[in-house]
């Protein structure tokens, strides 16, 4: 039964003085009904730490693989039945994960006996239609033209998958939805081998190759050798001699005829 928002709060307060309580599964269940899985995660979290009920399990599994964490997804469900026969949901759920996380061979066969449970498993369907797309296009590439899958499958080659990973990200980030390139993104992922976080220090540049500083001139007149421009830039001279009527002045005209 869904709660309200008031009851919801009182619940998660009780929770608080009490993290032990058997609350924390009406809790959970109503945060992972409302599909807030980032604030059921602890709740739940906390919840089967002291109490195995497998309820509490399946529900933190189904919070963790919402949020990505795989890992705490897959054991989690080490405590409950995932039997496609008697367990398809919590079965969906292991699959799901197992996909994700990269072990794609586990996660064939279990869709595999997914739908021999329950023919016509949407979900399972699903995980096989991703699992049988076709390998990358070679071509594919993102918006630089060096970014591309072949690229990429050359880092695979020379052994640094962590930089094939992110050329992948980024031709899938231009091309959403290439199974293909999901499909390898994932098979490339569930290596173990990997760094927990990215270096990316090998693609920083240099400090020491930028161009060393230089003191611009500062900006002034040259003469161009022209004579019209040295007449427009030479100081006015004054007349020599006593002649200070303007030799050689002329009689402005005036524009009214008279």
């Amino acid at each position: 039964m869904a709660l309200t928002d008031p009851e919801l709060d009182l619940l998660r307060e009780l929770l608080e003085d009490d993290p032990t309580s058997d609350l924390y599964l009406q809790v959970g269940e109503e945060l992972v009904r409302r599909g807030q899985f980032a604030e059921a995660l602890p709740v739940l979290a906390k919840g089967v730490s002291h109490d195995h009920d497998p309820n509490g399990h399946a529900l933190l599994a189904r919070a963790a693989l919402e949020v990505g964490d795989y890992d705490v997804c897959v054991g989690s469900l080490d405590a409950v039945d995932t039997d496609p026969t008697t367990a398809p949901d919590n079965a969906n759920v292991l699959m799901l994960a197992l996909e994700r996380r990269g072990q794609l061979d586990d996660a064939r066969d279990l869709a595999n006996a997914l739908l021999t449970a329950i023919p016509g498993d949407v979900v399972a369907t699903a995980v096989l239609e991703r699992l049988d797309a076709p390998p990358p296009d070679a071509s594919g590439r993102a918006s630089d033209p060096f970014v591309t899958v072949e690229r990429a499958e050359r880092y695979v080659v020379v052994g640094r998958v962590d930089r094939a990973i992110r050329v992948y990200r980024r031709v899938l980030f231009h091309n959403p939805g290439d199974k293909g390139i999901e499909l390898r993104l994932r098979q490339l992922a569930a290596d173990e081998s990997l760094p927990a976080v990215d270096d990316l220090s090998e693609e920083l540049t240099d400090p020491g190759l930028a161009p060393p500083e230089f003191t611009m001139p500062a900006p002034g007149i040259k003469s161009t050798g022209s004579p019209a421009v040295e007449r427009a830039t030479a100081p006015p001279s004054s007349t020599s001699g006593g002649d200070t009527k303007g030799k050689g002045r002329r009689r402005r005209r005036s524009l009214i005829r008279r």
